[in-house]
């Protein structure tokens, strides 16, 4: 009786070894397929297929709406897609779910800068450099959000001064050169636009870093020479010194281009390993700033691959000679 008690007890265990054989592997749980579906969409927006990464990370968000990379990877492929309103949503949403996520702020500094937000950008980047402060990428975007801003301050805030010079005879006969009238003009043709979407993926090149510095330099260099227009106007009428229209305006506008300067310098030393020689900004004479300009445009002149941008800088020089000799008259 025993042998067959016990004959019954092994076949029992065999039977039941073999169910378990025969029965499917578990299903991972919600949250592992979410983390396995990012995985599948960081793959396809690596081979450009967008469309199909975002599916992927949307049916990881519906799995685990917690899941903050899932919310990152497609916003960036929103923003790859120039879809840059639903990336900005993205890139907030993984904020919120982690405030110290690095690279949340930087896909949102760009984001915010494909809607011209400039201040928004400026402090994303800001916090994404806070954050891991050796992201040459970061420092770009944030650099051209400063030449923005100085833009937009400008262009905003004191449109009527130069109504004022032009208009107040007095005033406009105390010139002694057209300083204020080249600083009213934006001469973008000096600058290099980027192209928000490579930048975003891809170190910045050096040579069209050296450009838009170029550019910086000249705007101090104009503005230098407005301050100096202005201080003559006030020696012949200082009853002209006034309000905000004064030296201190003209010096706070000519300071707005220091951190455009130090931001792509910074993104050259990263890349590069050595830092610009033409850095210096701050408070230096018109000279210096034209000097600095010049150096710098020849740097692009030196380091350049594209002959696009080779001549941009061959044309930069040109004005640059042109502008300097007229207001110097």
């Amino acid at each position: 009786m025993t042998k067959k008690y016990l004959g019954i007890l092994i076949a029992c265990a065999i039977l039941l070894l073999l169910a378990a054989c025969l029965q499917p592997p578990a299903k991972n749980n919600p949250a592992e397929q979410a983390a396995q579906l990012v995985q599948t969409g960081d793959t396809l927006s690596k081979q450009g297929n967008y469309d199909e990464a975002i599916n992927e990370y949307t049916a990881a968000i519906e799995l685990d709406p917690t899941l903050t990379a899932a919310y990152t990877g497609r916003g960036q492929a929103y923003f790859l897609q120039d879809r840059s309103l639903m990336a900005l949503s993205d890139y907030s949403t993984a904020i919120e779910l982690d405030p110290d996520n690095t690279e949340a702020y930087y896909g949102r500094g760009w984001s915010q800068l494909a809607n011209s937000a400039w201040d928004g950008a400026v402090s994303d980047f800001s916090k994404a450099l806070e954050l891991d402060p050796d992201q040459a990428r970061a420092y770009n975007g944030r650099s051209w959000g400063y030449v923005n801003k100085a833009k937009w301050v400008f262009e905003d805030g004191y449109g009527g001064l130069f109504y004022l010079f032009e208009s107040h005879m007095a005033l406009h006969r105390a010139f002694k050169g057209r300083g204020w009238l080249y600083v009213k003009q934006p001469q973008w043709e000096m600058a290099v636009i980027p192209d928000l979407t490579k930048a975003m993926t891809q170190d910045p090149d050096p040579a069209e870093a050296y450009c838009n510095i170029g550019f910086a330099h000249a705007k101090e260099a104009q503005w230098a020479h407005a301050i100096e227009d202005y201080k003559a106007a006030i020696a012949e009428d200082p009853a002209l010194d006034w309000s905000r229209y004064n030296t201190d305006w003209a010096t706070g506008m000519k300071a707005n281009w220091d951190p455009v300067i130090a931001d792509y310098s910074k993104a050259i030393e990263l890349v590069t390993g050595q830092a610009p020689a033409s850095a210096k900004s701050g408070n230096t004479t018109e000279n210096e700033e034209w000097q600095m300009a010049i150096d710098s445009y020849n740097k692009v002149v030196e380091l350049s691959k594209d002959p696009a941008l080779t001549q941009k800088a061959k044309d930069a020089l040109m004005l640059i000679d042109q502008i300097s000799q007229d207001i110097n008259k």
